[in-house]
């Protein structure tokens, strides 16, 4: 009679078996040195090897030349065992025997001692099965067994094992069998079946039996029923259902291009060849995973990736101008596609609207980036220089004095090279801080003293600039640029508007009955000035920030638009809100 694979390539020592090896290498150690547990726990994952180590140890404990760590094989007691017919060597299915009067009538067993074997060895198979009731009958046996007793326990949910339990027992967690350790087991067998199958093919196989030996074994079982002794890759992949890698590679630089209709085509030649959509999706949410461990990793990602080596540098290859960013936005965007396919009656809309969204999704770059590229890797002309970008603006209000942009002017034209190398030297410590400093209407040398001033309107970004880090650095790059040591103060226009504030108050307490009638009146203007006025019409005001070197490149890089713009004569509300408190 014909024996599946899965049995008949079932270890029979410990050196037979595949993966697990701090297992077996603790139950060895445990045998040399006689510090046998009275109980054991596996658990893990279906096909890792439970039941197998169970019986491994269970020949290793009664064997005639026992105990010892490598049974023989051939005696009475071992073959028994092999064959499940062992009298001192119980297996039970825990999921037909949940009652608690049948753990009972187990127990009763135990007690008596073994017939001819040196151990009398109860395996339980499926052990999370058990109800309640049967575990609190097991706690005192497990707490104190009968001599020469030994209980073993596999389960695949430990977390349905009471707490009582695992506290008496040694708990060992069998662990997914890694692809390489699965190929190399499935080329001895197919060897010795005189099977022909290339690697990619027991790769696959592998990838299918998700860490599963005995899975993997069930795969190849009935790939050699489809295919017999020589098997092809093509008829592999029509019988699990797999798609080729070439199709990967096409969908990859299909969304690497943003072409959403090659995208859409290729899902309906998928579809037409037969394949069903979630198996597609695990494959290439699988085949994205991989682009970025290659990315990430390097050669060091081989044994983590879910395909050959040689497919996933194709597949990496195909979406060489897309970033980190972008690819796991991409596999976010995929892994939010799962519940659909499964619940879904129309999986392929599902599919079809995932692919358009990733089409339309924009590159992300980051931020260093972008403003290194703004800067053009070199000194950038202030974004508002004062000759040129503010020509015809006139005072914002009657209470800020004409002579405070006078001044500068004198100072600024003595010490031009002062302002252009302190942001030159700030740029290349701190490029956000000298995005602050081109913002300034001035920075000039008063004396010991370098003064960064702004317009009233900016003292946010000039706050900026007053933490003690941001102050030291500053006085550090000045002193290197100008030879001498220097004092930084930041101006925000706090100087110029107070003194402004108090020759406006006596006036207004003289003649306070003329200026109330004319208030209104003057009032109008400021009002009036962002839709008209002496600085030009909207339209005009537009075209010239338009015309701004750092406006055509923030344009440019982001794809903005300019919506809106308000002179530089409108009274900003912050300005008419702390008017009071400088009246006062």
């Amino acid at each position: 009679m014909y024996t599946v694979l899965a049995r008949k390539w079932r270890p029979n020592n410990f050196e037979e078996l595949v993966g697990q090896k701090h297992v077996h290498r603790t139950l060895m150690n445990a045998i040399r040195s006689d510090r046998l547990a009275h109980a054991y726990i596996f658990a893990g994952l279906r096909g890792t090897g439970k039941t197998t180590v169970a019986r491994i140890l269970a020949k290793c404990l009664n064997c005639e030349q026992g105990p010892t760590e490598t049974p023989c094989g051939k005696c009475d007691a071992c073959q028994e065992i092999a064959e499940s017919r062992a009298m001192d060597v119980l297996e039970i299915d825990a999921a037909s025997r949940t009652k608690v009067e049948q753990t009972r009538e187990l127990l009763e067993l135990v007690a008596y001692a073994p017939v001819r074997d040196r151990y009398k060895i109860l395996i339980i198979d499926e052990a999370h099965m058990l109800s309640k009731a049967s575990f609190n009958a097991l706690l005192k046996t497990l707490e104190e067994p009968p001599p020469n007793v030994l209980f073993i326990m596999a389960t695949t949910e430990i977390g349905k094992l009471l707490p009582t339990i695992l506290s008496r027992c040694q708990v060992f967690e069998f662990r997914r069998v890694a692809t390489r350790e699965l190929v190399d087991h499935l080329r001895k067998i197919c060897d010795a079946e005189e099977v022909t199958v290339s690697d990619a093919s027991l790769e696959r196989i592998a990838r299918a039996g998700e860490g599963s030996v005995r899975d993997s074994l069930s795969v190849l079982e009935r790939v050699l029923a489809f295919c017999g002794k020589e098997v092809d890759d093509d008829d592999l992949l029509r019988l699990l259902g797999g798609v080729r890698a070439e199709v990967l590679t096409e969908l990859l630089a299909a969304l690497d291009q943003r072409d959403a209709g090659g995208m859409l085509q290729l899902l309906d030649r998928v579809v037409d060849e037969g394949h069903d959509l979630l198996p597609f999706w695990r494959e290439w949410i699988a085949s994205i995973r991989d682009v970025v461990l290659i990315r990430e990793m390097g050669e060091s990602a081989t044994e983590l990736l879910s395909r050959s080596e040689e497919e996933a540098k194709a597949l990496s290859a195909a979406v060489q101008s897309m970033s980190r960013e972008d690819l796991t936005r991409a596999f976010q965007l995929l892994s939010e596609l799962e519940f659909g396919l499964r619940s879904s009656s129309q999986p392929r809309y599902l599919f079809e609207s995932a692919m358009i969204r990733l089409a339309s999704l924009g590159s992300v770059q980051p931020i260093e980036e972008v403003l290194q590229r703004l800067q053009g890797g070199g000194p950038l002309p202030p974004s508002r220089p004062t000759a040129t970008s503010r020509p015809a603006a006139p005072p914002r209000s009657s209470s800020r004095p004409a002579p405070r942009p006078s001044a500068p002017q004198k100072k600024k034209s003595s010490h031009s090279n002062v302002a252009e190398g302190l942001i030159d030297a700030v740029r290349n410590a701190k490029p956000m801080i000298a995005a602050i400093l081109e913002q300034a209407d001035e920075i000039v040398l008063e004396g010991e003293g370098l003064v960064v001033a702004f317009a009233k309107e900016h003292r946010v970004i000039a706050d900026r600039l007053r933490d003690t880090e941001t102050l030291e650095l500053l006085r550090q790059q000045a002193e290197s640029v100008t030879g001498n040591a220097v004092n930084v103060r930041i101006d925000a226009g706090e100087a110029a508007a107070k003194p402004a504030a108090k020759p406006a108050a006596a006036p207004a307490a003289k003649a306070a009955p003329a200026p109330e009638p004319a208030a209104p009146k003057e009032a109008a203007p400021p009002e009036a000035a962002p839709t008209g006025g002496p600085v030009g019409s909207k339209n005009e005001l537009l075209e010239r920030a338009k015309g701004e070197p750092g406006v055509k490149k923030l344009l440019r890089e982001f794809g903005a638009q300019v919506v809106d713009i308000r002179p530089l004569t409108a009274q900003p509300i912050v300005d008419t809100l702390e008017e009071p408190e400088d009246s006062e």
